[in-house]
């Protein structure tokens, strides 16, 4: 029976021919995929995606994000606003302003899954990289670019679809859409860095990766950090639709107020950024080959 089950589960970790990936159709995608980069990184972001689409155990989960998707876009348009006691008007705007919450949500939860173990991805083989001439800087933002364009994808379509669904002001729109732009930045940024802070290299499968401290550290601070950019705008946002539901302006004091409160929001984003990068980078300078 052991010879069985070990033939069993070595061909479980073993791939058909690689007829699709060495195929015109997969070329031109690999191609397509790196034109916004240059140089080493479009090297090492080829490479990333190569290795995703390879592993059975990562791509198919991308089949279970497209229903995440679909079945959180089909609820907006299931929910009753017109038996609401309050004005349709405010509810739909209402939601609108708290599915950002739950779009950065949804968007940290793949995030964790597929952004955090981007830098453990490299495995024990990782001391080749860091004994080469590749700067390490280059590596980790190569591997934040090629993480967060999937994952702004992804976060605008679930916003925009839900607001459409609503029914929103055009100023919630555009409001929905540029914030959820900027936390998936820093939601992208805080995956790469703490995945850098708290990597694994040593692991069975893929998905063990995000279930250790490190993972659960990201979602605690993504959390936080979405709640904190929820809890800024939440006020000037307020005053702003009320202000044209009743067509009454804000006046100096109210409009500098907001203002702030969106300055802060940005820098909140930079900082997510930088941050966790720059430690994340310093962690594995000082990690021992």
């Amino acid at each position: 029976s052991s010879r069985i089950y070990y033939a069993g589960w070595s061909r479980s970790q073993e791939g058909k021919k690689a007829r699709l990936s060495r195929s015109r159709a997969a070329d031109l995608f690999f191609h397509i995929a790196v034109l916004p980069f240059r140089g080493r990184m479009r090297a090492i972001v080829q490479k990333d995606i190569k290795l995703f689409f390879r592993d059975a155990s990562q791509w198919s989960q991308l089949f279970l994000l497209l229903a995440l998707t679909i079945v959180y876009i089909y609820s907006f348009k299931l929910l009753p606003l017109e038996r609401s006691p309050l004005p349709t008007i405010f509810i739909q705007n209402l939601i609108s302003f708290l599915n950002l919450g739950m779009v950065g949500f949804v968007t940290s939860a793949v995030a964790v899954r597929f952004v955090f173990p981007a830098v453990s991805l490299e495995g024990e083989s990782f001391w080749i990289v860091r004994s080469s001439p590749l700067p390490l800087k280059d590596l980790l933002w190569a591997k934040f670019w090629s993480s967060v364009l999937p994952l702004l994808v992804l976060a605008e379509v679930l916003i925009v679809l839900s607001n459409v669904l609503l029914k929103v002001s055009t100023l919630m729109m555009i409001i929905g859409v540029t914030t959820v732009a900027l936390m998936t930045f820093g939601i992208a940024a805080l995956g790469i860095g703490m995945g850098a802070i708290f990597p694994r290299f040593r692991y069975e499968n893929v998905a063990q990766i995000p279930t250790g401290f490190g993972g659960i550290a990201y979602m605690i601070v993504t959390m936080l950090f979405i709640g904190a950019v929820i809890t800024l705008e939440a006020w000037p946002v307020y005053r702003i639709f009320l202000s044209h539901s009743i067509g009454a302006g804000m006046g100096p004091a109210r409009w500098a107020w907001a203002a702030l409160s969106f300055f802060l929001v940005i820098v909140l984003n930079v900082l997510a950024v930088i941050l966790p990068m720059k430690t994340g980078l310093k962690r594995l300078m000082a990690r021992e080959i």
